[in-house]
């Protein structure tokens, strides 16, 4: 710490501060318009102050601080400077439509300095309207460059530049291109730090209130700063360096929370009128088919099936689907609702769709189910490898960090399938086919092995199981794997050598990886590498699995897994067994339940007859959907909680409305393990409830007590028995909340998993098994995936006006060569099928596939690509092959019967 004087006040501040910051710090404002967070422009020259010593003034936003330094803010020349420069602004700056000019601080400054705008609006044609949420006013601009910054910088997407220069300079989109038409990805970083409205969504409107919570979406856990007018909420922004964002966000975040208000919530219980069969609406309305009850009415009549049907046949024939878009509180009482007052294990969350084999071999590796380093972390990172991932659609703001760590000297690596968009920012890309990836991954570290390339020190010390692992990958060699993988070997070794050499490394994945026959055994291959490279446990290194809901790894800490308890405590140990039961005051299930993926074929077969499902779209998320609808219609009871009726929910008995994640308290934990604080931004409408309260009040109408009465008590209870989350509590929680583990008060949490050595002790390898693919009279693999403008199934992007209108339409994607030789043509009809069923979509051509792979999303509810998937699961995690479905096509013609 150093002295400094800041307005005759002395006060200490960190060293390598600038002034600005160091002002910051004490309270004390300085005017800034240019000014962005850890970056240097400096162009507006508004912030200048005066420094004892200094012949003229400084900008403080450059200007770092030093010991005895004396500034003064607010001297009468500088006020005077401020004054001048403030009126040459105005005098080029147009006007504000209706209450925008609330949102220009340029305007704020002047009416502070006393100064008015001496200029009229330009022309209305001068104005972009181009984008559905975001125009352009450059009458408004004042070349400060943030945008600029904000679009190519921070979020490396390329499209907002400088033209010209002197009086002409401008602001401009890919080159001249009106910015609706321009590759604008529409993440609105550009407007939320434009210091004037030049840049500005087109719909804002003054808030009543501002409230900073977490992202409901993907599981970066980005902050943002809600603006609220009612119980409305009118704009979202990123907060310039805050949260783990750090002010990024991406389009879902910044314009994707129109659902919360929409006219579709529902609002009242719902019950099934009598005689209606359970089948999809079609064109019926929800009060054709279900009935408005009260919560007395509806807790009564489900309380009553669920304690017939154990009564009749037995405990274990109830199974639960929680929802990770949920909060820990609300998945933490699902799992007591489901061991304490049902009386069995067989609950799960979406992990099993999508991550559950990071999590276990990850826990197998290294006694931990999750991610090793904060995303941020990769500036420390020489080398990156992102594996199974498009990136940039899928996590965009981990992308942007990507790229930013590329253009910092980091080598990149990107490995799909497909030439993701990340591969145009890559040093190499290899594009594997699909499902070959532990393969690779092997003969990459056979390659690292036989040229004595790994980490000698860390593999004897810190780990066990090496001479095994090396034994089973003995012929994985790099020519062998160009046959296999379709990557030529020289590339093979070339990475081998990078990732070997170039430390630290690091390892980010997603479904690519996990959602095959193998899953596991992709997931082991990279845990492998790392600990065979010694790129455990340090900065920079990792493995680091970025999953897809916004609450996913929070579903799996709380114990929303079949024999796994809060804090992935085994069920199986009686001890810990014990543990919860003094706690719980009741009996808890000893042997492990079933997967959700398990649940549908014990449905079909008898021994499930009820299900409670909590925030999941099982018919659209859930391979083979022809057999998930079977098996709905096949139960004598479905319970249903959601926040719109979903293709699930229109099976229903009952159907429970529940409040959104933006209705409520409570907190999420993120990708990195990072639990951060989830505060409520409006009130629920009509008699919706957060989840918590209604199993709670569920449990009390089936004659047991869960024991909270708000969300604190869930947290206090959790903090008692869950030894990672010991010293976590919400009071602790502010921006960036805290890493778990957090052993204790004192402990500020865990950033890096491993430092001192795997969490099991020592890291351990897995040998890795390998069968050659079957020949299959199904020519093509399909790969499902994500779009960057919608999530999951589109409950809740699909009803925001920007995104419905930026969003691609739905369809297959196709190699040209493929097409060509298929006699198709660009946006003809073509039937794909599989083993488990027919779709019938327009396909377009993507030289970014390479032949023989086809690809598609599962957004759409005109394009259910589940209907093809089939119910191949990895043996280990149960986890469906959604990204290797096995599929022919036909071209739809007229009068073909496939029309």
């Amino acid at each position: 710490m150093i002295k400094i004087t800041l307005n005759g006040i002395q006060t200490e501040v960190e060293s390598g501060l600038t002034i600005l910051d160091a002002a910051v710090e004490a309270g004390v404002h300085i005017p800034a318009l240019c000014h962005y967070e850890g970056h240097e422009n400096g162009t507006c020259r508004l912030c200048l102050v005066s420094v004892n010593g200094m012949s003229k003034p400084v900008p403080s936003c450059s200007t770092v601080v030093s010991d005895g330094m004396n500034i003064s803010t607010e001297t009468e020349y500088i006020r005077e400077y401020r004054k001048a420069l403030l009126a040459m602004l105005m005098l080029d700056h147009g006007t504000h439509e209706g209450e925008k000019e609330a949102k220009c601080r340029l305007h704020e400054y002047a009416a502070e300095y006393g100064i008015v705008s001496l200029a009229g609006r330009e022309l209305e044609s001068s104005i972009d309207r181009s984008h559905p949420g975001i125009e352009f006013d450059p009458s408004l601009c004042i070349k400060c460059g943030k945008c600029v910054i904000a679009c190519n910088d921070e979020q490396g997407n390329d499209v907002i530049g400088f033209h010209s220069h002197g009086q002409q300079l401008q602001i401009e989109f890919d080159d001249g291109m009106l910015l609706g038409q321009s590759s604008c990805k529409s993440c609105g970083a550009c407007v939320d730090v434009c210091p004037t409205g030049a840049l500005i969504e087109k719909d804002w409107v003054k808030a009543d209130r501002t409230i900073t919570s977490i992202c409901p979406y993907c599981a970066v856990g980005c902050t943002i700063e809600y603006g609220v007018r009612g119980n409305r909420i009118a704009w979202a922004r990123g907060l310039e360096g805050i949260g783990v964002n750090e002010g990024k966000l991406c389009v879902k975040g910044k314009f994707g929370w129109e659902f919360n208000s929409s006219q579709d919530r529902l609002r009242t219980p719902l019950i099934r009128k009598e005689g209606m069969e359970r089948s999809p609406l079609g064109k019926r309305n929800i009060d054709e088919v279900f009935r408005e009850a009260s919560w007395a009415e509806a807790l009564e009549l489900i309380s009553s099936r669920l304690n017939s049907i154990r009564q009749t046949s037995g405990v274990e024939s109830i199974g639960g689907i929680a929802c990770d878009r949920g909060t820990n509180e609300d998945i933490y009482a699902f799992q007591k609702f489901m061991r304490v007052v049902i009386g069995n294990d067989n609950v799960d969350q979406s992990a099993t769709l999508c991550h559950a084999p990071s999590a276990a071999m990850l826990s197998y590796a290294t006694g931990a189910g999750s991610g090793t380093n904060p995303i941020h972390d990769m500036k420390n990172s020489r080398t990156i490898m992102v594996i199974g991932s498009n990136t940039d659609r899928a996590h965009p703001v981990v992308s942007a960090y990507i790229k930013k760590a590329k253009r910092n000297g980091a080598v990149l690596i990107v490995i799909d399938p497909r030439r993701v968009d990340l591969a145009e920012k890559a040093d190499i890309f290899l594009q594997i086919r699909p499902g070959s990836d532990a393969y690779l991954f092997s003969s990459i570290a056979k390659h690292i092995i036989d040229h004595g390339l790994y980490d000698h020190a860390y593999v004897s010390e810190h780990s066990e199981g090496f001479e095994q692992f090396e034994k089973s990958i003995s012929a994985f060699t790099p020519e062998r794997a160009e046959k296999i993988t379709g990557i030529p070997a020289a590339k093979i070794k070339e990475v081998a050598e990078i990732y070997a050499t170039n430390k630290p490394s690091s390892i980010f994945w997603t479904l690519g990886i996990t959602e095959h026959r193998n899953g596991s055994d992709n997931v082991s291959s990279l845990a492998n590498l790392a600990i065979l490279t010694g790129n455990i446990g340090i900065p920079g290194g990792g493995l680091n699995p970025l999953r897809g809901q916004n609450n996913v790894q929070g579903g799996a800490d709380m114990g929303g897994s079949p024999g796994s308890l809060p804090g992935y405590q085994n069920l199986l140990d009686p001890a810990i067994r014990k543990k919860f039961e003094s706690a719980w005051g009741a009996h808890i299930p000893g042997s492990a339940g079933l997967k959700s993926t398990e649940m549908t074929l014990a449905i079909l077969g008898g021994s499930i007859r009820a299900m409670y499902i909590s925030g999941e779209n099982s018919i659209r998320t859930h391979p083979n959907t022809t057999q998930v609808t079977e098996a709905l219609k096949k139960l004598d009871f479905l319970l249903v909680q959601d926040i719109f009726m979903t293709e699930t929910a229109e099976f229903a008995d009952v159907v429970l409305p529940a409040a959104s994640t933006l209705e409520k308290d409570g907190t999420f934990t993120n990708t990195e393990r990072r639990v951060q604080l989830v505060r409520k931004v409006l009130d629920p409408p009509g008699e919706a409830k957060p989840d918590w309260l209604i199993y709670a009040m569920l449990a009390e109408k089936m004659g047991k007590n869960l024991g909270f009465r708000g969300v604190s008590d869930i947290d206090k209870e959790r903090s008692t028995l869950v030894p990672s989350w010991a010293g976590l509590n919400m009071e602790r929680l502010e921006f960036m909340g805290l890493q778990w583990p957090v052993p204790s008060l004192q402990s500020k949490g865990t950033e890096i998993l491993h430092i001192d050595g795997a969490l099991r002790g020592k890291a351990r390898f897995r040998p890795i098994t390998w069968a050659d693919a079957e020949e299959s009279e199904y020519p093509y693999v399909l790969i499902t995936g994500r779009l960057r403008e919608q999530y999951h199934t589109a409950t809740m992007t699909s009803r925001s006006s920007v995104i419905a209108d930026i969003s691609p339409d739905p369809s297959v994607e196709m190699n040209p060569g493929d097409m060509q030789r298929e006699g198709i043509s660009e946006n003809d009809m073509i039937a794909l099928i599989s083993t488990s069923g027919l779709l019938r979509a327009h396909v377009r051509g993507n030289t970014n596939l390479q032949d023989g792979v086809m690809f598609t999303t599962f957004h759409f509810h005109d394009l259910p690509s589940n209907v093809l998937t089939t119910d191949i699961l990895d043996p280990i995690t149960k986890t469906p092959a959604y990204k290797d479905t096995r599929v022919k096509i036909v071209k739809v013609s007229t009068g073909s019967h496939y029309r």
